[in-house]
C-alpha cells in the first residue's frame, strides 16, 4: 500500500512538471578594446544575458536577465543582474497578444532601448497582417498608440505604421529583384524639434541673419530614411547603405553604435567574403553627427552656430568560429572619428 501511495505521488509530481515547459538559454561576450588615437590602457568589458522561457499550451512567458560592465556594481543592491525583458505572449481566438516590457531592435535609425509597458494585438486578415499596439504611459497624458499593416505583394514585403504622436507615419518595403536585395524605410512626423540648422561651422549670428537662422527648419529632417542594397558578386556580398535622420536619433547598425552622439546622416559601401575559414567584412563610410545647435534652440545675436561634424572611416571585421565553441571577432577602425582595435569572444547556449 505504501508503495502504491509513493508511486501515485511521484506520478502526480511528474505530471505537474510536464504541464510546464521551462527552458534556459543565453549569450555572453567579452571585449578587449584599445583606443589607438589616445593614451591609456585597454578596457575589458562584458555583456551576459540569461533568458528563461516558460511555456504552457499557446502561452509563453519570457524573462531576460542581463549583466554588463556598466551595471556590474556588486556593492549596490539590484545592480548585479537586471531584468531586461519581461513579457507574455498568448493566443486569444486567433488574435496574437504580447504584453509586458521589452527592448526594441537595433538598426541604422535606432539604438535599442527598453520600451514603456506595452501591449500588442495582431491577426491576419485576408493576406494582410494587422497589429494594434499601445503604450499608455508613453507620450505624456495622451499615451502612444500605433496601427500596423503588413502584406507580401509579389514577393515584396510592405509595411505601414501610423502613430497618434506627432502624426508619425512609417512606410517600409523589402524584397529581392534579379538577385539584388533591397529595403527602404521612410519615417515622417510633424515634429520639427529635431531639424538642424544649415550653417557654416563657427558662423556667428548677427542682426541680419539671426531671424533667418532661428526660423530655419532644415531640409525635411523631421523625416528619416534608410536604404540598403546588396548583391552577391563573384562570391562576395557587396552592399550600399544610406540613412538620414533628425536630431535625437541614435543608431546601432552598419555605421557603428551611436548612443549619445546623434547620427544625422551616413552612407557607405561594404564587402563581405570568406577567407581561410574566416568571415571578412570591409566597410568604408561617411557619418555626419550633430553639434549643439539645431532648429528650435534659442539663439540670439552674438551666438555661434556650429555645423554638423563629418567623418569618414574604414572598418575591418574578421570573424572566426573556434573549436572551443566560442566565436572570436576582431574589429579594426581607422579614420576621422577614431582609431581603435577590439577583440571579442562570444558564445550562445
Amino acid at each position: 500500500m505504501k508503495k502504491q501511495i509513493i508511486a501515485a505521488a511521484v506520478a502526480a509530481s511528474v505530471s505537474a512538471v510536464a504541464l510546464a515547459d521551462v527552458s534556459i538559454s543565453g549569450a555572453a561576450q567579452a571585449n578587449i578594446n584599445k583606443k589607438l588615437d589616445t593614451a591609456g590602457q585597454p578596457t575589458v568589458t562584458h555583456d551576459v544575458d540569461i533568458k528563461v522561457t516558460g511555456k504552457t499550451g499557446d502561452t509563453t512567458f519570457v524573462v531576460d536577465l542581463e549583466n554588463t560592465t556598466a551595471t556590474n556594481t556588486l556593492t549596490t543592491a539590484g545592480d548585479a543582474l537586471q531584468v531586461k525583458n519581461a513579457y507574455m505572449t498568448t493566443d486569444l481566438g486567433g488574435i496574437k497578444v504580447k504584453a509586458g516590457e521589452w527592448y526594441n531592435g537595433d538598426s541604422n535609425l535606432n539604438n535599442a532601448s527598453q520600451q514603456k509597458p506595452r501591449a500588442e494585438f495582431s491577426t491576419d486578415l485576408g493576406g494582410i497582417n494587422a497589429k494594434f499596439a499601445m503604450e499608455p504611459s508613453n507620450n505624456g497624458s495622451t499615451g502612444l498608440y500605433e496601427m500596423h499593416l503588413g502584406a507580401n505583394l509579389a514577393g515584396v514585403k510592405v509595411n505601414y505604421e501610423q502613430e497618434n504622436q506627432d502624426n508619425h507615419k512609417i512606410i517600409s518595403v523589402a524584397g529581392s529583384l534579379s538577385g539584388v536585395d533591397f529595403s527602404y524605410t521612410d519615417s515622417r512626423s510633424d515634429n520639427t524639434a529635431g531639424d538642424r540648422l544649415d550653417a557654416a561651422s563657427g558662423q556667428a549670428l548677427n542682426a541680419a541673419n539671426a531671424a533667418e537662422v532661428t526660423a530655419y527648419t532644415g531640409f525635411d529632417t523631421n523625416n528619416e530614411q534608410n536604404m540598403t542594397i546588396s548583391a552577391n558578386v563573384g562570391g562576395m556580398k557587396v552592399e550600399y547603405q544610406k540613412m538620414e535622420s533628425k536630431a535625437g536619433t541614435t543608431s546601432d547598425g552598419f555605421f557603428g553604435e551611436f548612443k549619445t552622439a546623434t547620427l544625422l546622416e551616413a552612407d557607405g559601401f561594404g564587402l563581405t567574403t570568406s577567407l581561410a575559414g574566416n568571415t571578412v567584412q570591409i566597410r568604408n563610410y561617411k557619418t555626419v553627427t550633430e553639434n549643439a545647435t539645431k532648429a528650435g534652440d534659442v539663439v540670439a545675436v552674438g551666438d555661434t552656430v556650429l555645423a554638423p561634424t563629418e567623418n569618414r572611416d574604414t572598418k575591418i571585421i574578421v570573424t572566426r568560429p573556434l573549436a572551443s565553441g566560442a566565436t572570436a571577432e576582431f574589429t579594426y577602425v581607422t579614420g576621422d572619428s577614431e582609431d581603435m582595435m577590439d577583440l571579442e569572444f562570444r558564445m550562445k547556449f
